[in-house]
């Protein structure tokens, strides 16, 4: 297949068969699984997805790219590809889904965690390859210097592993960074979102704040005694984040 890598894409195509086989292994498509996969590029992934009987829908932003995959897709009736730009698609219409996948441009990584944010009730599982700095970001325990507001959100959404490293070798054209591919299983939490990026995000603006100072907007003495806001943002893990949530929805929920 020859279709030009373009950098305006942030596309980095894999080659290796290798790796290839080793992430078709971790994601594990079986049949009558729907999966979404985020940018089927030249098919590194696809054609193996496709051929593990899997119904697979995709979605690609580059022309050329989502024109030959339509193509294909008349020949498929387990395959559907829709040209697009992933961050703006209402991922509702492939739902019910079981696993989205992706070799995920860098210049995409942050913007797409929020976007799988917002779907993450009809997500159980994702399998994406980034950028291994920001799998450790995503990873990062508090206290760290990569520890920071999409740590707290992943880790209270999903659990997250990094499964293993991707060299640059192994794409055309090679990164000049190492990537990694992740795995995140989505938890079945009952929360409030938007006040919980509120929180986060302010919280982290001034990260090296008191909680009672840079939170001071929900804070109220009421609260003094339960729990510690004299912690700040960086040392607090994502399950404390999480009780802080509940106790606020409890206290003005009560007012």
């Amino acid at each position: 297949m020859n279709f030009p890598a373009k950098k305006s894409l942030g596309q980095h195509f894999m080659t290796d068969p290798n790796m290839i086989r080793k992430i078709i292994t971790a994601i594990a498509p079986r049949a009558g699984e729907h999966i979404l996969e985020i940018g089927p590029g030249r098919g590194a992934l696809t054609d193996r997805l496709l051929q593990s009987g899997c119904r697979l829908s995709a979605v690609e932003m580059d022309t050329a790219l989502a024109a030959y995959w339509k193509d294909k897709e008349k020949r498929k009736p387990d395959f559907r590809c829709v040209e697009g730009n992933i961050l703006r698609q209402n991922w509702q219409e492939f739902f019910p889904l079981d696993k989205v996948v992706g070799n995920i441009p860098y210049n995409i990584s942050r913007d797409l965690m929020y976007k799988i944010f917002d779907y993450h009730t009809g997500i159980p599982q994702a399998f994406l390859l980034v950028q291994r700095e920001f799998a450790e970001k995503l990873c990062s325990d508090p206290g760290k210097a990569a520890y920071g507001i999409l740590s707290v959100l992943t880790q209270i959404l999903a659990e997250v592993r990094i499964l293993f490293s991707v060299p640059p070798a192994v794409f055309s054209p090679p990164p000049r960074v190492d990537s990694a591919l992740i795995h995140l299983r989505f938890k079945s939490v009952d929360i409030d979102l938007s006040l919980l990026k509120h929180c986060v995000q302010t919280a982290f603006m001034q990260r090296r704040k008191k909680l009672r100072n840079s939170l001071h907007g929900v804070y109220s003495s009421a609260l003094e005694k339960d729990f510690e806001w004299d912690s700040r943002a960086d040392l607090l893990a994502a399950d404390r984040y999480r009780e802080l949530l509940e106790l606020l929805c409890r206290f003005h929920a009560g007012k």
